[in-house]
């Protein structure tokens, strides 16, 4: 009898074989079975929620990251491949970056007077590898606040944009800078006015990106491949109609599944111990912001410095019209939760676990998904919830 080949089998027995693996990096791995396997592989993905890519430090150096199904606890551990210099040095990542089905490894040296990052795109699931130019910041061998963003969600990067919070003696200052493939160095980005921004968020949007400042406004950046200082200006500031004003109010953009532009206020209310969420569209016609009662069919995973919509609907793990977050409400945890968004007012936390590990930032496998920075899960014991109301208590003087 002649050997089947796996393209032979029926569509649906291979759905249902391919439906069995729980490790997300062995099913990426059958896409290079056959043709017909990757296209299934690569539906499954898309469809399937983002994965937290966990990393553990020891000696201020990654020595472990694993993919981790927060509805599932499903976990698969991925191999940090070796770094070197162009003469063969050795380095060590010390910090990861989320970056659009990439990891960017930061691989800085230890000299704090003058200290150089050596930056790799690393993809844990193809093994894939990018090295970026390296660069330096002043008197700072530790970057708050970074955050990479590809122009293009694709399998090879064409730009990149760096957000850099610098931390200098008595002040902190801001930088941006973009590289495109081909480039031997970063080049700053300017904002396209005379006085100088503070970004809140920046994401990668139409071919280029969009960022928004700490009190609304928002840029968008062109980059056109002939000349890269090319930008649009769109500076817009939201209606402040009192909802605005919230305790630790954070902003964020997103692009939704139709396009469209999205910024997400979230604050706490209630003496911090209630998270709100309002969500804006921006009508480029009117050239202003809209608020939203509903997400439709669309979810929010929304992180400490990102986030990004996905399609739910009955047959996904995660709900629609839903914004799944981290709660940092205090010092002694973080909270991966979920909020039933709309049309509840105040929105009201329906779920909460939490994390206690060394560091986080999530992985999306699907195709037309990103990167989020959130929390991994992890369930909380009643001992716990009774000793973080008791903290909380002492602090605000209020009972829970």
């Amino acid at each position: 009898m002649a050997p089947v080949s796996w393209s032979d089998l029926s569509e649906e027995l291979q759905e249902m074989i391919l439906r069995q693996p729980t490790d997300v990096v062995n099913l990426y791995r059958y896409r290079n079975v056959c043709r017909s396997w990757r296209s299934i592989v690569d539906r499954q993905l898309a469809s399937s929620p983002p994965h937290l890519l966990l990393y553990e430090k020891r000696n201020d150096t990654i020595e472990c990251i694993r993919l981790f199904n927060i509805f599932t606890g499903d976990s698969s551990v991925c191999k940090i491949p070796e770094f070197k210099t162009g003469d063969g040095q050795p380095l060590f990542p010390r910090s990861v970056h989320s970056c659009h089905g990439w990891v960017a490894m930061d691989c800085t040296t230890s000299d704090r007077d003058n200290p150089v990052h050596h930056i790799f795109l690393y993809n844990p699931l193809s093994s894939a590898r990018i090295q970026l130019p390296t660069f330096k910041l002043n008197n700072s061998s530790n970057s708050m606040h970074t955050k990479f963003v590809l122009s293009a969600k694709q399998r090879e990067p064409s730009s990149i944009a760096l957000g850099i919070l610098e931390k200098m003696e008595r002040s902190f200052k801001e930088k941006m800078m973009f590289w495109k493939a081909g480039d031997e160095e970063w080049t700053p980005i300017v904002p396209p006015f005379e006085k100088r921004m503070s970004f809140a968020d920046i994401i990668s949007y139409k071919g280029g990106f969009c960022a928004i400042g700490l009190c609304g406004e928002v840029t968008q950046f062109e980059l056109n491949p002939v000349r890269l200082d090319k930008k649009i200006q769109t500076c817009y500031k939201i209606k402040d109609n009192g909802k605005m004003l919230l305790y630790h109010a954070v902003s964020y953009l997103v692009e939704s599944l139709s396009g469209d532009l999205l910024i997400v206020h979230r604050g706490l209310v209630h003496r911090g111990l209630q998270n709100e969420f309002m969500v804006y569209k921006l009508d480029w016609e009117r050239m202003e912001w809209d608020e939203i009662t509903s997400l439709g069919d669309e979810a929010i995973f929304f992180g400490r410095y990102e986030s990004v919509c996905i399609r739910a609907s009955e047959s996904t793990v995660y709900r629609r019209n839903c914004i799944y977050f981290i709660d940092e409400r205090s010092q002694w945890e973080d909270d991966f939760g979920m909020v039933l968004c709309f049309p509840s007012t105040p929105k009201k936390l329906a779920m909460t676990v939490a994390c206690f590990v060394s560091g986080a930032a999530l992985f999306a496998v699907g195709v037309h998904l990103s990167y989020v920075n959130i929390a991994p899960q992890q369930a909380r014991t009643k001992a716990r919830d009774d000793f973080v109301r008791e903290r909380l208590r002492k602090k605000y003087g209020t009972p829970i």
